[in-house]
This record gives structure tokens, sequence and C-alpha cells, in this order.
């Protein structure tokens, strides 16, 4: 029994000793390296559409704490043209006041190096213009998806946009 516990050890120091060789090896190339990817405003191409959920400060605040909100939800699509402007956006907003909200226009966006970004909607609410609506973006490495969140006051709303 010794002389089997003995060669198991040897066999398992072999096998670690040829492992850690191979991963030291002089022939090994490192992977393609897209941690330091810089990004621009061409990685938002294309259509995207997402769904976003979160409050909107009512009417008639009272003390600016969180009973002073109301829930919302928002379905919506736009085209990043990868140069800085969005056309196309067309989005269906429902608040639990009762009632939805059509909402279309334009709008641009610019995007960091470290891929994070900021957009601004100029919108158009059941045919009457309205303030602009502004996000701040972390965009995923690819392109294909692009967390956010409303920087503008009375809003606590995020969601993700997917590339169509």
């Amino acid at each position: 029994m010794k002389k089997v516990l003995t060669n198991w050890k040897l066999v398992a120091l072999v096998l670690v000793a040829v492992g850690l060789t191979t991963i030291g090896g002089g022939n090994a190339r490192p992977l393609h390296d897209t941690e330091n990817k810089m990004c621009t405003n061409a990685i938002l191409d294309g259509a995207y559409q997402w769904s976003a959920a979160g409050y909107v400060l009512g009417p008639t605040p009272v003390n600016g704490n969180i009973g002073d909100f109301a829930p919302v939800a928002e379905a919506s699509f736009a085209f990043f043209d990868g140069d800085g402007a969005i056309t196309n956006l067309v989005s269906t907003v429902n608040y639990s006041g009762g009632g939805s909200l059509s909402v279309t226009g334009t709008g641009t966006y610019s995007v960091n190096p470290d891929c994070s970004g900021d957009l601004t909607f100029n919108t158009i609410i059941n045919g009457i213009p309205n303030a602009p609506v502004n996000r701040h973006l972390v965009i995923h490495r690819d392109g294909e998806t692009a967390d956010f969140v409303h920087t503008d006051p009375g809003l606590i709303i995020a969601g993700t946009m997917k590339k169509r």
C-alpha cells in the first residue's frame, strides 16, 4: 500500500511539473486584448430597442421621498447612426396614475474611450414638444448592449438597450 501511495504522489508531481512548464512555455500567445479597447461613437450603430422601469416624481411631492414617486414603465426603439445622432425614437410610456404616453423624437449621443457615454433625447409627447431626456450609458464592449440610467431630476429609471 505504501508503494502505491508513493507512486501516486510521484505521478501527481510529474503532472504538476508538466502543467507548469506548459503554462509558462515561451511559445504561449497572449489572448486577444478586449479589455483595453477604446470606444467611440461608432460602437453604437444601428437599431436598438429597450424596456425600462422605475419611478417618476408625482405632480404634488410632499417630502421628496420615495412615497412622492409613481411607478413607470417604458418600451422603446431608436436608431443610432454611429456618429452621434439618434433618429426614429418611438416609445410608449405607461405610468401608475393610469394611461400611457406616446413618445417620438430624435437625439444625440457621445461615447467616451472607456465605453461610458451620455445621450439626450429631444422628445415629443402625444404630439407636443417636451423637455429633453438625458441618460448616462455604460456600453458593453461589443456594442450589442448598453445599460442606462436617467440623469434628470425627478426620474429614477434604468434599463438595458439591445441591438436588433
